[in-house]
């Protein structure tokens, strides 16, 4: 009887064009993800932090709706009104985000939230099935460090649809059909580049350096080395933490050191026209990045970044080039810099993909903005 009472709720709430619930006013997935989506965007906006409770009854078989005993019934009688509650994965996981959350109160929260969600299940559920429930919680956003990129508040990359499919096959095709294209033109620069190099500085050709890529993942990028043997990074970490703060003036607004001392002579040259880019072409055949896409930051440049400032490593692989590199390149802002490349995943095509590697030769060759 409760279960149908539910459904009925369910059904007279679709009539009257709100949003559709199933039982104990639970959101469906779809919509859930929707309401996080635009919590998570709210929280960017605020910088006020977001946290989600996470009820796991993948065990008890009852994540959905159950019996008459649910966890959803459980649950809406502890939470508060304005806190929003749904399905996070159909099946075996329920989400509620709550909200207005004190940046300081955090910890308390999960603790006042988890002690009054086991005293109602207790008084829903079996002694079993409790056992079986398992609470956790996600706090929005992740701070200080470049491993950590929780999904759960991205739930829009994770869908794979027919359409999201078509567009990563082909996307991978045309980096796969460029990558071969650029180290078939480029392979001249292959065999001279690295005399040049060995000649002007003592170490290896190719330089190895750990980046962050789609959605948090680490890799190994590939460049020319541009700079002398065991230099020291603390110059580039100090400036990058200051640029990412806007503690850099406009006129000092490049993303790279301008008169770089650890850079070589010949190295200035490669970067200036970005040759020492090229090898990054066998990353593209690797599948680690893409022809186009955002800029693979390092690990500690991503330890400085706001909720908001993450959604740039989001949903593609980074690119060799990008909106940023053919707009401005070295020459905007951090900020500029980011909100180029969420326009760019926003708005991607594979035909705007074309049209970047199109206007990439320009940019390179007027090389403005580059150290």
């Amino acid at each position: 009887m409760t279960r149908n009472k539910g459904y009925k709720r369910a059904t007279k709430s679709r009539a009257l064009n709100e949003d559709p619930v199933l039982a104990y006013g639970l959101y469906p997935e779809k919509k859930f993800h929707e309401k996080l989506i635009q919590e998570r965007k709210r929280a960017e906006r605020s910088n006020k932090p977001l946290l989600v409770m996470v009820v796991d009854g993948t065990a008890t078989g009852l994540a959905n709706m159950g019996e008459d005993g649910s966890l959803g019934e459980g649950l809406k009688r502890c939470v508060r009104k304005t806190d929003i509650c749904g399905l996070l994965k159909e099946g075996s996981l329920i989400g509620v985000i709550l909200t207005e959350v004190e940046q300081d109160k955090v910890e308390l929260a999960q603790m006042v939230v988890a002690k009054k969600v086991f005293e109602s299940l207790a008084n829903t559920l079996n002694e079993e099935l409790m056992c079986q429930v398992a609470i956790t919680f996600r706090f929005f956003p992740v701070v200080g460090s470049a491993s950590v990129f929780d999904m759960t508040f991205y739930p829009e990359f994770l869908v794979r649809d027919i359409r999201t499919k078509g567009g990563e096959i082909a996307k991978r095709a045309l980096d796969v059909i460029g990558g071969l294209f650029g180290l078939v033109v480029f392979s001249p620069l292959f065999v001279v580049l690295p005399i040049l190099i060995k000649l002007s500085s003592k170490g290896p050709v190719l330089f190895m350096q750990d980046r962050v890529g789609r959605n948090g993942k680490q890799f190994k990028l590939l460049k020319f080395r541009s700079m002398y043997l065991d230099n020291d990074d603390i110059i580039h970490r100090e400036y990058v933490t200051k640029l990412i703060k806007g503690q850099v003036t406009p006129q000092q607004g490049v993303f790279k050191i301008q008169g770089d001392p650890r850079v070589t002579p010949i190295g200035r040259y490669l970067r200036k026209y970005s040759l020492d880019e090229l090898p990054q072409f066998i990353n593209v055949l690797k599948g680690d990045m893409s022809l186009v896409g955002p800029r693979p930051p390092i690990s500690y440049e991503v330890e400085n970044y706001l909720g908001w400032q993450r959604g740039r490593l989001m949903g593609k692989r980074p690119g060799i080039t990008g909106l940023w590199q053919v707009t401005g390149r070295s020459s905007t802002s951090f900020d500029d810099m980011v909100r180029l490349d969420l326009r760019y995943l926003s708005g991607w095509s594979i035909i705007l993909d074309i049209q970047i590697l199109l206007r990439t030769p320009r940019a390179v060759f007027k090389a403005k903005g580059a150290y």
